[in-house]
């Protein structure tokens, strides 16, 4: 087994391009289409990055169910309604109205946030 593993031929894998289509998800009655590129313009820079997937910003562009509940990704800075400590780790997935949806989508069921 391991000799089979070690004598296989370097399978190359292609790198997805900048605009690249990552996948879309369809939850809480909306469509996300993700793309792969960079969140800061430095990453780009760098010939040791390669594109990631990227999510919506979903603090400058809300998005809310049909019953008005706030559509969050899991690594989404804190809202000042965040129960814990205020540090710069702190996502909405560690809090405890965070519901995880699909993917790292999920809701916030923070009554005053809806």
């Amino acid at each position: 087994m391991i000799t089979r593993i070690l004598t296989q031929e370097d399978k190359q894998i292609p790198v997805p391009k900048e605009g690249d289509l990552y996948k879309e998800v369809n939850i809480f009655g909306k469509t996300f289409r993700l793309l792969y590129g960079y969140y800061e313009s430095f990453e780009r820079d760098s010939p040791f990055n390669d594109p990631i997937p990227i999510y919506p910003d979903l603090i400058k562009t809300p998005h809310f169910t049909a019953d008005g509940i706030p559509i969050v990704t899991a690594m989404q800075n804190i809202c000042e309604f965040y129960p814990g400590p205020d540090d710069e780790d702190s996502c909405c997935s560690h809090c405890p109205h965070f519901q995880k949806g699909e993917d790292l989508f999920g809701l916030c069921n923070r009554p005053k946030k809806q």
